[in-house]
């Protein structure tokens, strides 16, 4: 969720990574909107700011504020629950969770940067022992389920590599349900996500992009965030393996940054207007 600088090593390409058993009849097309925002500083009147602009949120919990998430529910937007951790970081309330998580949702995603020290903060192993709670959630309220989000490392890490997690976490759950890949990304370079993008989906399943922002660069201002955004939608949406894709972040708090897609209460910022204007509406 909170971003450390990159490794210069993060857009190398690397060996190939093994693949899970593709889906029933291969990896699907995205459907519907693919384009969304991960923000935990919501407000129920940012659905007006939206409008078309996004399909879907998360804000790295598992039940929503209340009060946003009725106003964004009421207006379309899908909201997506989250496990952030497990043990034995922290408990999971299965029966908890299998009554509370809203309604509406279809999809549930695994911890948040595991291989993070300062976030999930699980091993592989941790991970896939813990796993099994997420697939009793996922069975009784007939969720697909979202992978561990991965990201490179640069301090504080039981795991630098993204993809030596992902394979150390696949070789230790080989039965578990992995329905979609995901992975956060903020480097500033079109092309090394691209290279990214074909590293991940290497694991036969559809990805989804939980984070990303121009981060990488000394200059992270408005206008190097709307450069690179501008380039990386685009690809995103092109590709027919991205199932879903967020941006980083909603509204920061304390305060704003220069990656914020929102301001005031229901306002956009200038760059959250860049990414709610791209074509194709996410509502009718």
């Amino acid at each position: 969720m909170y971003v450390c600088l990159l490794l210069a090593a993060c857009a190398r390409s690397g060996t190939p990574v093994p693949a899970l058993p593709a889906l029933d009849g291969g990896v699907p097309l995205a459907a519907g909107c693919k384009r969304g925002a991960g923000y935990n500083n919501e407000n129920g009147v940012d659905v007006s700011a939206f409008s078309k602009g996004i399909g879907w949120w998360y804000d790295w919990a598992s039940v929503p504020d209340a009060k946003a998430h009725a106003a964004l529910s009421d207006g379309g937007v899908e909201y997506v629950p989250m496990v952030w951790t497990g043990p034995p970081n922290a408990s999971i309330d299965v029966q908890g969770l299998i009554k509370n998580i809203p309604a509406e949702a279809e999809y549930l995603l695994g911890f948040n940067e595991p291989n993070f020290g300062t976030q999930a903060n699980l091993t592989p192993a941790q991970a896939a022992a813990a796993w099994p709670q997420l697939e009793q959630i996922a069975k009784a309220r007939n969720l697909k389920l979202v992978s561990p989000a991965v990201n490179y490392c640069g301090g504080n890490c039981n795991e630098t590599d993204p993809f030596k997690w992902l394979d150390a976490f696949i070789a230790a759950c080989t039965d578990c349900q992995v329905d979609y890949i995901a992975f956060h990304w903020y480097a500033c370079s079109k092309d090394a996500l691209s290279g990214m993008l074909t590293r991940f989906e290497s694991y036969g399943r559809p990805v989804w992009l939980t984070e990303f922002a121009c981060l990488d660069n000394a200059d992270t201002s408005e206008s190097a965030q709307e450069t690179y955004m501008k380039a990386a939608v685009p690809v995103l949406e092109a590709d027919p393996k991205v199932f879903r894709y967020a941006w980083f972040i909603g509204r920061s708090s304390p305060g704003s940054s220069s990656y914020d897609l929102l301001a005031a209460p229901g306002a956009l910022s200038a760059l959250g207007n860049t990414y709610a204007g791209f074509d194709g509406a996410c509502r009718p």
